[in-house]
């Protein structure tokens, strides 16, 4: 079948490993092959294409983000214990980074073996190698979530008050402000925006150039789950059980309406466009529910929807095939993969 998923579709389900507890984060390396897992108990789990799956005492408390890094060679876990650290395949640390405070969030750079994390009020930095980075100073709050641009050059992290950017030198190069807390940040990949979701119910984006905003309010719930397209025409959000989709073609979403889709009955905790369809959007629910939308201003957005027996608490898409790895509040890291169905079984 092609990579481009049209109706009928069928889901097959595969457990590939399972921790102690409730799954924090899921991760899939580059080449698809592999994938990492991160769990409330501390643990670590490596887990390849038919090989047995490693687990690895990690942290001392909850594992919060655990991510591979853009070669698959590596990966980054960080956790309530402040720590950063960043392994091998084989499950050997090879570097760490500790601050007093919880980490909240990681991310990998997309050039070169660095991450960065929020940890405390700080953004800490830390290479493979084990050499230097920039120690940025500290921020006036918790730092709640990072992330790089695409191109690698702009770290940005939010906490109350808005965003702050960094870059290769020890104080901020701007700070977007917002009276507001935001709980996730993302950057556009055409480096043009930078949106928060926020504590208070709302979205609240930048223009990177300019620092121009706007806000996009009337949610159900706080906003946890944002998502960019890979062409940057579109963002996604997601609140409680429904997810909105903003046009940010042309000028920009201002004074349009998103287009809404419903379709789980319970909290959405997984949302992200398919890196191998950049039509599709996926989602996942603590109901038990996954589906795949290709939105719509009109009609049905719904593309199809699966029901598993699992209250699931994290998605990510494989970037290699139609397939999602999903962690579970019991501790089971899952594969999903979806296929056309043939005439015969439709």
């Amino acid at each position: 079948m092609s990579d481009s998923l049209t109706t009928p579709i069928s889901a097959t389900e595969q457990v590939l490993a399972v921790l102690p507890d409730y799954v924090s984060d899921v991760d899939v390396s580059p080449d698809g092959r592999h994938t990492v897992a991160g769990s409330v108990s501390g643990h670590v789990c490596i887990a390849g294409a038919g090989d047995e799956s490693r687990i690895i005492e990690a942290h001392d408390g909850d594992v919060v983000r655990a991510k591979w890094s853009p070669s698959g060679q590596l990966l980054a876990s960080c956790g309530i214990d402040g720590a950063l650290r960043i392994w091998d395949r084989s499950g050997s640390m090879v570097a760490e980074a500790r601050h007093k405070g919880w980490a909240t969030d990681l991310a990998w750079r997309t050039s070169g073996d660095e991450v960065a994390a929020g940890i405390g009020r700080h953004v800490v930095r830390l290479l493979a190698n084990g050499m230097k980075t920039v120690q940025h100073e500290e921020l006036p709050a918790t730092v709640e979530c990072v992330t790089w641009s695409k191109d690698g050059r702009r770290l940005f992290a939010g906490h109350y008050g808005g965003v702050t950017m960094l870059q290769g030198s020890a104080k901020p190069v701007k700070t977007f402000r917002w009276k507001g807390a935001p709980l996730a940040v993302a950057a556009s990949p055409d480096g043009k925006w930078v949106v928060t979701g926020n504590q208070d119910a709302s979205l609240h984006v930048w223009k990177v150039a300019d620092g121009s905003e706007l806000q996009m309010t009337g949610f159900s719930t706080k906003v946890l789950l944002i998502a960019w397209s890979h062409n940057s025409q579109r963002l996604a959000n997601a609140a409680m059980n429904e997810i909105s989709e903003w046009d940010f073609s042309g000028r920009g979403p201002k004074g349009s309406k998103p287009i809404g889709m419903l379709g789980h009955s319970e909290r959405i905790t997984g949302l992200g466009y398919s890196p191998t369809d950049h039509t599709i959007l996926g989602s996942v629910a603590t109901d038990g529910s996954v589906c795949l939308w290709r939105p719509a201003k009109s009609g049905n957005s719904m593309l199809h929807s699966h029901q598993t027996r699992h209250v699931l608490s994290t998605m990510v898409w494989s970037p290699t095939s139609p397939r999602m790895i999903c962690g579970t509040s019991n501790g089971e890291v899952v594969s999903l993969t979806f296929e056309e169905k043939s005439e015969k079984g439709s």
